[in-house]
């Protein structure tokens, strides 16, 4: 074939604990120490997305539908996972998906969105 072959992709593992300087010596773990951890953890987490390994696309999207779950059950209504992606996905180019539809293809811009997110975006 002449197809050129394709760099490694370097894989980032997550830690699978916290690292030794984060854990409390000598006393037993409180609030401030859960803070803290949970800050590391959030720390953690955003130098991985920041990092654009190849599942980052489609962990946004997985994010994207479920804040788009939730903002449908705050609108009192009872679309689940699977009504919403029908909703979006089923739905022929041109017609309207719905108030719940419309709800997940607005999370997905905003999951697919790269920068800051201005008001006229929002808007």
């Amino acid at each position: 074939m002449d197809s050129r072959a394709r760099p490694p992709v370097p894989v980032l593992l997550p830690p699978t604990h916290l690292p030794g300087w984060a854990l409390p010596r000598g006393r037993t773990p409180d609030e401030l120490d859960a803070a803290f951890a949970a800050g590391i953890a959030l720390k953690t987490l955003d130098d991985l997305v920041r990092a654009e390994p190849v599942w980052a696309g489609c962990w946004r999207a997985r994010q994207a539908l479920a804040c788009a779950v939730a903002a449908v059950r705050l609108a009192g209504r009872g679309e689940d996972e699977a009504a919403l992606r029908d909703a979006a996905l089923l739905t022929a180019p041109g017609d309207d998906p719905g108030p719940a539809g419309k709800l997940f293809l607005a999370f997905g811009k905003l999951a697919g969105r790269k920068g800051a997110i201005t008001s006229k975006f929002v808007a």
